[in-house]
């Protein structure tokens, strides 16, 4: 039977109208579902609304999602991105839209990465978790290679100037020599004439020395050192050279001499050749010590350092191993092969191992051997499955499962370091004994994609791009007002959160001035600063953000703190940048910002606006003793200090703040040094207390530490009172021994 025959262009023709018709549908059937479902209808749910609700009622901890306007979302299971007020078909794939599910319990959620599963599911999932353990990491390193001369140990003869090769001592390669060993000898005119010169200048020498004048002694000495040198630059040796002036005859031959010991591996010449100055007539190799040139492939380059012991084997030999130290290991990855170049230096004292031959290698890495990410501190490392990570190439995504609530899986960014075998170390973001899905995980990253929420591949708010989060316009809203945060937070977190931007803007100073050191230690610090915020006081979606936000930068600082070039800084500052851009905008942290804008003040003067708080602090400590005394005489100390505050330092706009907190703190040290109650100093310490703030706020201060506002709810029947440390730790100065760790930390005014 014959084949069909098939016109092809026409057949493309056709494919491609096929594919304008289904485009041309879809764009219909959108226009008419979306068209369809904006017709006006307010009802807050339908029947068919209600139908799913009862439907999912029985899924125990999940129920439809109801959005603002009270009708229930409708996604795609295929297109999770889908989400829509009313059922229907998807318009990308057209199958039946769902209820979109989440947690009922939303407020007790630990992240906004968390799901539950069923038994039934978990089963069905096969679901396998695994706790996080410490160990020592021991891998093999597979390398192959080949053996090579050790470039240092070849040496070459050359002919130090222009003759004929009369006669060769060594006349084939593979010849054993020693060093100083003769190799050939040399017939040169240009050796006569330099050894004749030199006779002349030693009889002129001679002839000299019966001369009653200086001049002519030194002259006659010079002429014989330089002929003398002549002569040791042709090749000749001290020996060679007193053996001509003593026989009082010139040599037309000379002989050269092996200059180290080895093996002839190239003779260039043959005897009545003739040869210029430096070509080449012999190169020798010393095989007593060789290299072992291997290739190791990327992923292994973190086990890999040099002076790292390898062993290999060689196939002439097999079950005899070889030991040699990594001496060098190339810059670059050869593009073709993906494999690095190690070189290994090796003992061959019994010339067993040939240039040229095969080798293979395995280095066994593990305690000493590790990389240095592996070595901090004495404790084994943390390592999960390798099957536990999903990797997407910038991040690395497990699940968590908590160990009192089974079924629960918590989504987690983390730091990976380099692969051990069968596992990864861990360097930041698990703590050992926690349990990591290692088998099951893609399936519980496609539920939380259903979901709409965080996972591997659809990151969520947390880490979209915002571009000029930082500007005014990005604050306002459509209306012109500014936009309100996404979340309410307390001022004290604000604050603290202020500084973290702070930091991140002097990683931008380090950066901008190409200071890769001064980069990785701000993002050590920034992790730290992160660690320690105390984010209790948050509740429900905001706190599930924050850990978000928290988990995002604090391994943006691990990969900062340990970016090895200035390029991989750039790369993990432009996710740091895009994290906290997001946290704050969310949280209000720019808004926060703009009010604490002041003029520029110099730092003569915000020196001085320290050394009135160094007096300020022992004036809280005394009140907060009971100490009247003391409280007087820091009182004073706090006067002075104001006194010797230079006004003139300002500009006109930071002039006017000064004015304004100098007038509230005199009003407050007046009331303080005119009397002996402490009551009446407690009252005066409000205003004090009110314009330092004022003053640090707007005009900044020189502090070696943080500096915290602190508020007494208590004081003053019920009206509340602030008050300043340099600690979080409540030292009540307004109740003294009575209340003295009574108070909250409202805000903070000043970073590390």
């Amino acid at each position: 039977m014959s084949r069909p025959q098939f016109n092809i262009p026409l057949l493309i023709r056709y494919r491609w109208l096929a594919l304008g018709i289904g485009a041309l549908a879809i764009g219909l059937s959108v226009a008419f579902y979306f068209g369809s479902h904006t017709s006006g209808d307010d009802t807050p749910t339908t029947s068919a609304d209600r139908t799913a609700i009862s439907e999912h009622a029985d899924h125990g901890d999940l129920v439809p999602t109801i959005n603002a306007e009270g009708k229930v979302v409708w996604t795609c299971s295929m297109h999770p991105q889908i989400q829509l007020p009313e059922p229907g078909k998807c318009p990308i794939c057209f199958m039946d839209l769902i209820p979109l599910e989440l947690d009922a319990n939303r407020a007790a959620a630990e992240s906004l990465r968390q799901v539950t599963m069923s038994p039934d599911s978990r089963k069905l999932a096969e679901i396998v978790v695994t706790p996080v353990r410490r160990q020592s990491v021991a891998l093999d390193v597979r390398m192959v290679g080949k053996v090579a001369y050790d470039e240092t140990r070849v040496g070459s003869i050359t002919a130090w100037m222009g003759g004929r090769i009369d006669r060769l001592y060594v006349d084939s390669t593979g010849s054993v020599v020693q060093r100083g060993q003769a190799m050939a000898s040399i017939y040169s005119p240009d050796l006569l004439t330099a050894q004749a010169e030199l006779l002349q200048a030693a009889k002129a020498m001679r002839d000299a020395g019966q001369s009653s004048l200086d001049l002519v002694r030194r002259t006659a000495s010079r002429t014989l050192e330089a002929s003398r040198e002549k002569l040791r630059l042709l090749g000749l040796s001290k020996a060679q050279i007193d053996a001509v002036i003593t026989n009082g005859k010139p040599s037309d031959h000379i002989t050269l001499h092996a200059p180290q010991g080895g093996i002839v591996i190239k003779k260039d010449v043959v005897e009545g050749m003739y040869v210029q100055t430096g070509m080449p007539i012999y190169t020798i190799a010393d095989l007593s010590h060789l290299w072992v040139v291997l290739e190791a492939y990327e992923s292994d380059l973190p086990w890999i350092h040099e002076g790292g012991k390898v062993s290999f084997t060689a196939e002439a030999y097999p079950g005899r191993a070889y030991e040699g130290r990594i001496v060098y290991m190339d810059p670059v990855v050869n593009p073709r092969t993906r494999t690095v170049g190690v070189r290994l230096e090796v003992a061959n004292a019994d010339g067993s191992l040939k240039p040229g031959m095969f080798v293979q290698a395995v280095q066994r890495t593990g305690g000493n051997d590790a990389p240095a990410t592996v070595q901090k501190g004495q404790e084994d490392p943390l390592v999960i499955p390798a099957s536990a990570p999903l990797i997407t190439g910038k991040r690395a995504v497990v699940y968590v499962q908590p160990k009192d609530a089974p079924g629960t899986f918590i989504g987690r960014e983390i730091v990976l370091g380099p692969r051990a075998g069968d596992t990864y170390i861990v360097r930041s973001g698990l703590a050992e004994g926690e349990l990591v899905v290692s088998k099951g995980s893609f399936k519980i990253d496609s539920a939380l994609q259903i979901t709409a929420k965080p996972s591997m591949m659809n990151p969520g708010a947390s880490e979209a791009p915002v571009h000029a989060a930082d500007t005014p316009q990005s604050l306002q809203s459509a209306s012109g007002a500014p936009a309100k945060p996404a979340f309410d937070v307390p001022e004290v977190l604000l604050s603290k959160l202020h500084f973290i931007g702070q930091r991140i803007a002097g990683i931008d100073d380090a950066l901008r001035a190409s200071d890769e050191q001064a980069a990785r230690d701000q993002y050590a610090a920034l992790q730290q600063a992160v660690m320690a915020i105390d984010a209790s006081a948050l509740e429900g979606e905001a706190k599930l953000a924050w850990r978000e936000y928290a988990m995002l930068l604090t391994n943006d600082a691990v990969l900062g703190s340990e970016a090895r070039d200035y390029k991989r800084l750039h790369e993990v500052h432009a996710l740091t940048h895009t994290h906290f851009a997001n946290l704050s905008k969310n949280f209000g942290v720019s808004a926060y910002a703009r009010t604490l804008t002041g003029s520029t003040t110099p730092a003569a003067f915000r020196q001085q606006v320290g050394a009135v708080y160094a007096a300020y602090a022992p004036l809280t400590d005394a009140l907060g003793k009971d100490d009247p005394a003391a409280a007087r005489a820091a009182a004073a100390a706090v006067k002075k200090a104001l006194a010797g505050v230079d006004m003139a330092l300002l500009d006109a706009s930071g002039h006017t703040v000064w004015m304004q907190a100098l007038a509230e703190m005199q009003t407050g040290l007046d009331t303080m040094t005119n009397t002996d109650s402490l009551e009446t100093m407690r009252t005066g310490l409000e205003p004090l207390t009110v314009g330092l703030t004022k003053a640090v706020m707007r005009l900044g201060v020189f502090l070696d530490g943080p500096l915290y506002e602190l508020r007494c709810p208590m004081a003053f029947d019920g009206k509340g009172a602030h008050w300043l440390q340099q600690d979080e730790n409540v030292r009540n100065p307004y109740f003294g021994a009575a209340m003295y760790t009574c108070g909250e930390v409202t805000r903070q005014l000043k970073a590390e």
